[in-house]
């Protein structure tokens, strides 16, 4: 496998600098969740997050506080339009059970709450061109993943030739990881400089590989 094509429009960086994309490609065969997955995250992850962000504000918790920041530099109120991966955490502090879907979304998932990063996992098949990132315009959107209509408007989204696809907030239907998938692409956005991003991605390749069956894998940062 080559590197997939994925940019930064530069323009961001004058109102947000601290933008980076942890970029993480392989293959596997998506399967219903795993027994031996959930044990791990139930017995070893879910506690330690716990614990990790108990009697925290959520400007305060790493991952999250920079992604707020973000949204509020481009315009967008992040307590009405909650980063992914806040939203996963604040499930994981009330107790309640995380949503279980597939192998490839299911590790997405423990990637973004150990992390407090949002991560999304895309279908490459269903991806046309090169990607960007970018800010929406007015009247762009998608229907997200679970959600009606999302208004996208000044938010940090991927887009393809096809326009726009995900986003650190919710994800398009359009491009989302089925069983059918088979060539994936998962992008971290992170907003914080000091969060080490390289061991990031690969604990990520790591548990992708055992707990996803990943092969060919291949990482890097844009």
């Amino acid at each position: 496998m080559k590197y997939y094509d994925v940019t930064i429009d530069k323009e961001l960086f004058s109102v947000y600098p601290e933008i980076r994309l942890g970029i993480l490609r392989f293959h596997a065969n998506v399967k219903a969740p795993d027994d031996r997955f959930w044990d791990y995250m139930n017995a070893e992850v879910l506690p330690q997050v716990r614990s990790c962000v108990e009697g925290k504000e959520w400007s305060e918790i790493p991952g999250i506080k920079g992604s707020r920041s973000a949204y509020k530099a481009f315009g967008r109120n992040p307590g009405r339009y909650r980063v992914s991966s806040e939203a996963l955490i604040r499930r994981v502090r009330r107790g309640d059970e995380l949503y279980h879907i597939n192998s490839v979304v299911d590790v997405n998932n423990l990637i973004s709450v150990k992390s407090g990063l949002s991560v999304g996992s895309y279908d490459l098949g269903q991806i046309h061109g090169a990607i960007k990132l970018r800010k929406a315009e007015h009247g762009e959107g998608y229907t997200g993943i679970g959600k009606d209509f999302l208004d996208m408007e000044n938010m940090l989204v991927l887009a393809d030739d096809e326009g726009i696809f995900g986003s650190s907030m919710s994800d398009s239907t359009r491009a989302m990881v089925t069983d059918s998938a088979t060539d994936i692409l998962v992008v971290i956005y992170c907003f914080e400089n000091n969060i080490d991003l390289d061991t990031l991605l690969c604990d990520a390749e790591d548990a992708f590989e055992r707990f996803a069956g990943a092969e060919n894998a291949e990482h890097w940062i844009v």
